[in-house]
């Protein structure tokens, strides 16, 4: 079994952490909008995710918890999204974008 220092240990913990609680958190989002989750296409919601993720490392974890996902509606979605410009995987929102989610998200809290 390779060597793995506890520093590496620990931010793999933090990403699980991370991606659990914004799957969470996205399930609320698909519960509060219905059937208008259809809308968003699957790359939708993958961007969504990665979003997400890169903007839950600027919120404290409290703060995080209070946010109402499930009043989060559809066209607040569409605003997130808008924010993801260039943005896959191993090339993350520039930091107004993550700034301007974080505002959506929290005027919902």
């Amino acid at each position: 079994m390779p060597d793995v220092t506890q520093a590496e240990i620990g931010r793999r913990l933090y990403h699980v952490h991370r991606e659990k609680t914004v799957e969470g958190s996205m399930k609320l989002m698909q519960q509060g909008i219905g059937a208008e989750w259809k809308s968003f296409s699957e790359a939708d919601i993958e961007l969504l995710l990665h979003l997400l993720q890169c903007t839950w490392n600027t919120i404290d974890q409290k703060v995080w918890d209070k946010i109402p996902f499930s009043k989060i509606t559809a066209d607040e979605i569409r605003q997130i999204l808008s924010h993801g410009e260039g943005v896959q995987p191993g090339i993350n929102p520039e930091p107004a974008a993550v700034a301007e989610i974080r505002k959506i998200l929290l005027k919902k809290a």
